[in-house]
Protein backbone atom coordinates (compact mmCIF):
# COMPACT_ATOMS: atom_id res chain seq x y z
CA UNK A 1 0.00 0.00 0.00
CA UNK A 2 2.84 2.35 0.92
CA UNK A 3 4.38 1.87 -2.51
CA UNK A 4 1.10 2.69 -4.28
CA UNK A 5 0.66 5.87 -2.26
CA UNK A 6 4.20 6.95 -3.08
CA UNK A 7 3.62 6.33 -6.80
CA UNK A 8 0.38 8.36 -6.68
CA UNK A 9 2.12 11.28 -4.99
CA UNK A 10 4.91 11.19 -7.55
CA UNK A 11 2.33 11.35 -10.34
CA UNK A 12 0.78 14.43 -8.75
CA UNK A 13 4.17 16.13 -8.54
CA UNK A 14 5.01 15.23 -12.13
CA UNK A 15 1.69 16.67 -13.33
CA UNK A 16 2.20 19.86 -11.37
CA UNK A 17 5.78 20.25 -12.56
CA UNK A 18 4.65 19.70 -16.13
CA UNK A 19 2.22 22.59 -15.74
CA UNK A 20 4.94 24.81 -14.29
CA UNK A 21 7.37 23.98 -17.07
CA UNK A 22 4.75 24.64 -19.71
CA UNK A 23 4.18 28.13 -18.29
CA UNK A 24 7.92 28.85 -17.86
CA UNK A 25 7.68 29.15 -14.08
CA UNK A 26 10.32 31.29 -12.40
CA UNK A 27 10.66 32.95 -9.04
CA UNK A 28 8.52 35.92 -8.08
CA UNK A 29 9.20 35.66 -4.36
CA UNK A 30 10.07 38.50 -2.00
CA UNK A 31 13.08 37.76 0.19
CA UNK A 32 13.16 39.97 3.25
CA UNK A 33 16.38 42.00 3.53
CA UNK A 34 15.57 44.18 6.52
CA UNK A 35 18.62 45.81 8.04
CA UNK A 36 20.44 45.86 4.72
CA UNK A 37 20.90 48.90 2.48
CA UNK A 38 19.76 49.71 -1.03
CA UNK A 39 22.38 51.16 -3.43
CA UNK A 40 21.91 54.93 -3.45
CA UNK A 41 24.37 55.47 -6.30
CA UNK A 42 21.83 54.42 -8.93
CA UNK A 43 20.31 56.80 -11.47
CA UNK A 44 16.70 56.63 -12.64
CA UNK A 45 14.55 58.93 -14.77
CA UNK A 46 11.57 60.75 -13.27
CA UNK A 47 8.26 61.55 -14.96
CA UNK A 48 9.65 64.83 -16.35
CA UNK A 49 12.51 63.05 -18.11
CA UNK A 50 15.11 64.23 -15.60
CA UNK A 51 17.86 61.88 -14.40
CA UNK A 52 17.77 61.56 -10.62
CA UNK A 53 20.24 59.97 -8.19
CA UNK A 54 18.63 57.89 -5.46
CA UNK A 55 20.91 59.46 -2.87
CA UNK A 56 19.43 62.87 -3.64
CA UNK A 57 15.76 61.86 -3.47
CA UNK A 58 15.91 59.42 -0.55
CA UNK A 59 16.61 62.06 2.09
CA UNK A 60 13.86 61.11 4.56
CA UNK A 61 11.76 57.98 5.28
CA UNK A 62 10.75 56.64 1.86
CA UNK A 63 8.09 54.20 0.72
CA UNK A 64 9.08 52.22 -2.38
CA UNK A 65 6.55 50.46 -4.60
CA UNK A 66 7.85 48.16 -7.34
CA UNK A 67 5.62 47.39 -10.32
CA UNK A 68 5.06 48.80 -13.77
CA UNK A 69 2.74 51.42 -15.19
CA UNK A 70 1.12 49.43 -18.00
CA UNK A 71 0.39 46.50 -15.70
CA UNK A 72 -2.99 44.82 -16.20
CA UNK A 73 -2.85 43.12 -12.80
CA UNK A 74 -2.40 44.40 -9.26
CA UNK A 75 -0.11 47.38 -9.88
CA UNK A 76 -2.73 50.07 -10.47
CA UNK A 77 -5.02 48.88 -7.63
CA UNK A 78 -2.04 49.00 -5.28
CA UNK A 79 -0.99 52.47 -6.40
CA UNK A 80 -4.60 53.63 -6.08
CA UNK A 81 -4.66 52.36 -2.50
CA UNK A 82 -1.47 54.33 -1.81
CA UNK A 83 -3.32 57.44 -3.04
CA UNK A 84 -6.13 56.63 -0.65
CA UNK A 85 -3.98 55.97 2.42
CA UNK A 86 -2.00 59.20 1.88
CA UNK A 87 -5.17 61.12 2.65
CA UNK A 88 -5.91 59.08 5.78
CA UNK A 89 -2.65 59.19 7.70
CA UNK A 90 -1.52 62.06 9.91
CA UNK A 91 1.67 62.50 7.93
CA UNK A 92 2.46 64.70 4.96
CA UNK A 93 4.38 63.51 1.88
CA UNK A 94 7.37 65.75 1.23
CA UNK A 95 7.56 66.75 4.87
CA UNK A 96 7.43 63.49 6.81
CA UNK A 97 8.19 60.98 4.06
CA UNK A 98 8.54 60.46 0.31
CA UNK A 99 7.14 57.84 -2.05
CA UNK A 100 8.86 56.21 -5.02
CA UNK A 101 7.19 54.07 -7.65
CA UNK A 102 9.90 52.25 -9.58
CA UNK A 103 8.99 50.49 -12.80
CA UNK A 104 10.54 47.04 -13.23
CA UNK A 105 9.92 47.26 -17.00
CA UNK A 106 12.96 48.80 -18.66
CA UNK A 107 10.86 49.48 -21.77
CA UNK A 108 8.60 52.00 -20.05
CA UNK A 109 9.23 55.70 -20.69
CA UNK A 110 8.95 58.93 -18.67
CA UNK A 111 5.84 59.76 -20.71
CA UNK A 112 4.14 56.59 -19.51
CA UNK A 113 5.24 57.34 -15.95
CA UNK A 114 3.88 60.89 -16.19
CA UNK A 115 0.49 59.66 -17.34
CA UNK A 116 0.26 57.25 -14.42
CA UNK A 117 1.45 59.93 -11.99
CA UNK A 118 -1.22 62.41 -13.09
CA UNK A 119 -3.83 59.69 -12.69
CA UNK A 120 -2.75 58.75 -9.17
CA UNK A 121 -2.06 62.25 -7.82
CA UNK A 122 -5.60 63.19 -8.81
CA UNK A 123 -7.02 60.52 -6.51
CA UNK A 124 -5.42 61.88 -3.32
CA UNK A 125 -7.85 63.44 -0.87
CA UNK A 126 -5.20 65.87 0.38
CA UNK A 127 -3.08 68.57 -1.18
CA UNK A 128 0.52 67.38 -1.49
CA UNK A 129 3.70 68.45 -3.22
CA UNK A 130 3.69 66.38 -6.46
CA UNK A 131 7.48 66.03 -6.24
CA UNK A 132 7.08 64.00 -3.02
CA UNK A 133 5.72 61.06 -5.04
CA UNK A 134 8.06 60.20 -7.86
CA UNK A 135 7.35 57.76 -10.70
CA UNK A 136 10.63 56.42 -11.99
CA UNK A 137 11.84 54.42 -14.97
CA UNK A 138 15.30 53.00 -15.54
CA UNK A 139 17.54 50.65 -17.46
CA UNK A 140 17.58 46.92 -16.79
CA UNK A 141 20.86 47.03 -14.84
CA UNK A 142 19.67 49.69 -12.37
CA UNK A 143 16.36 47.90 -11.96
CA UNK A 144 18.11 44.62 -11.23
CA UNK A 145 20.47 46.17 -8.70
CA UNK A 146 17.78 47.79 -6.61
CA UNK A 147 15.31 44.88 -6.80
CA UNK A 148 18.06 42.43 -5.85
CA UNK A 149 18.96 44.66 -2.92
CA UNK A 150 15.44 44.53 -1.48
CA UNK A 151 14.83 40.89 -2.46
CA UNK A 152 12.06 41.73 -4.93
CA UNK A 153 12.07 39.04 -7.63
CA UNK A 154 10.04 39.06 -10.84
CA UNK A 155 10.09 37.56 -14.30
CA UNK A 156 8.64 38.26 -17.71
CA UNK A 157 6.09 35.97 -19.32
CA UNK A 158 5.35 37.33 -22.78
CA UNK A 159 4.13 40.91 -22.30
CA UNK A 160 3.38 40.30 -18.62
CA UNK A 161 5.75 40.78 -15.68
CA UNK A 162 4.93 38.43 -12.83
CA UNK A 163 5.68 39.82 -9.38
CA UNK A 164 4.36 40.29 -5.86
CA UNK A 165 2.71 43.42 -4.50
CA UNK A 166 4.59 44.83 -1.52
CA UNK A 167 5.72 48.18 -0.12
CA UNK A 168 9.29 48.61 1.12
CA UNK A 169 10.09 51.24 3.76
CA UNK A 170 13.63 52.60 3.95
CA UNK A 171 15.21 55.28 6.13
CA UNK A 172 17.02 58.39 4.85
CA UNK A 173 20.25 56.40 4.47
CA UNK A 174 18.62 53.67 2.40
CA UNK A 175 18.41 51.09 5.20
CA UNK A 176 15.55 48.66 4.65
CA UNK A 177 13.36 48.94 7.75
CA UNK A 178 10.20 47.00 6.90
CA UNK A 179 7.97 45.43 4.27
CA UNK A 180 4.21 45.94 4.13
CA UNK A 181 1.83 43.75 2.15
CA UNK A 182 -1.59 45.37 1.73
CA UNK A 183 -4.72 43.31 2.19
CA UNK A 184 -6.55 42.08 -0.91
CA UNK A 185 -10.31 41.54 -1.10
CA UNK A 186 -12.52 39.55 -3.46
CA UNK A 187 -13.36 42.61 -5.54
CA UNK A 188 -9.70 42.89 -6.50
CA UNK A 189 -9.06 45.94 -4.36
CA UNK A 190 -6.12 46.48 -2.05
CA UNK A 191 -6.57 47.70 1.50
CA UNK A 192 -3.79 49.40 3.44
CA UNK A 193 -4.43 50.02 7.12
CA UNK A 194 -3.52 53.67 7.77
CA UNK A 195 -2.19 52.71 11.22
CA UNK A 196 0.21 50.14 9.74
CA UNK A 197 1.35 52.50 6.99
CA UNK A 198 1.90 55.36 9.43
CA UNK A 199 3.77 53.17 11.92
CA UNK A 200 6.04 51.84 9.17
CA UNK A 201 6.90 55.41 8.12
CA UNK A 202 7.54 56.47 11.72
CA UNK A 203 9.75 53.43 12.33
CA UNK A 204 11.72 54.19 9.17
CA UNK A 205 12.18 57.72 10.48
CA UNK A 206 13.80 56.23 13.56
CA UNK A 207 15.72 53.63 11.50
CA UNK A 208 13.90 50.87 13.42
CA UNK A 209 14.02 47.48 11.71
CA UNK A 210 10.94 45.23 11.70
CA UNK A 211 11.75 41.75 10.34
CA UNK A 212 9.21 39.84 8.29
CA UNK A 213 6.39 40.93 5.99
CA UNK A 214 3.07 42.25 7.25
CA UNK A 215 0.23 40.52 5.41
CA UNK A 216 0.04 37.80 2.75
CA UNK A 217 1.81 38.49 -0.52
CA UNK A 218 -0.48 38.78 -3.53
CA UNK A 219 0.96 37.79 -6.90
CA UNK A 220 0.46 39.82 -10.04
CA UNK A 221 0.15 36.88 -12.41
CA UNK A 222 -1.31 38.49 -15.47
CA UNK A 223 -2.26 35.05 -16.76
CA UNK A 224 -5.54 33.62 -17.97
CA UNK A 225 -7.78 32.07 -15.36
CA UNK A 226 -7.97 28.94 -17.49
CA UNK A 227 -4.37 28.12 -16.64
CA UNK A 228 -5.16 28.25 -12.94
CA UNK A 229 -8.14 25.98 -13.51
CA UNK A 230 -5.87 23.49 -15.25
CA UNK A 231 -3.44 23.52 -12.35
CA UNK A 232 -6.10 22.99 -9.69
CA UNK A 233 -7.80 20.33 -11.79
CA UNK A 234 -4.54 18.39 -11.94
CA UNK A 235 -4.06 18.84 -8.20
CA UNK A 236 -7.52 17.68 -7.16
CA UNK A 237 -7.55 14.80 -9.63
CA UNK A 238 -4.31 13.65 -8.02
CA UNK A 239 -5.82 13.87 -4.54
CA UNK A 240 -8.89 11.97 -5.74
CA UNK A 241 -6.61 9.26 -7.15
CA UNK A 242 -4.82 8.81 -3.83
CA UNK A 243 -8.03 8.66 -1.82
CA UNK A 244 -9.67 6.23 -4.24
CA UNK A 245 -6.61 3.98 -4.14
CA UNK A 246 -6.69 3.89 -0.36
CA UNK A 247 -10.38 2.97 -0.32
CA UNK A 248 -9.88 0.16 -2.85
CA UNK A 249 -6.97 -1.25 -0.85
CA UNK A 250 -9.00 -1.10 2.34
CA UNK A 251 -11.95 -2.93 0.78
CA UNK A 252 -9.72 -5.55 -0.84
CA UNK A 253 -8.11 -6.58 2.44
CA UNK A 254 -9.32 -10.06 3.57
CA UNK A 255 -11.46 -10.01 6.67
CA UNK A 256 -9.79 -11.30 9.76
CA UNK A 257 -10.97 -14.74 10.79
CA UNK A 258 -12.85 -14.87 14.01
CA UNK A 259 -11.65 -17.53 16.41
Amino acid sequence: MKTIIQISLVLILISASGFAEKNDYKSDEVVVHTGKYIPLNLYFTDATGKKVLLKNIINKPTVIDFGYYRCVGICTPLMSEISDVIGKVNLTPGKDYNILCISVDQNETPEIAAQKKNELIGLIDKKIDPSSWKFLTGDSLSIKKITDAVGFHFYRSGNIIVHKGVLVFVDKNGKICSYLQPGYNRRGDFTILPSEFQMAVIDAGKSNVNPGVLGVLQTCLGIKKGNLYVFFTIFFVGIFTVVTTLLIIKKSKPAKKQV
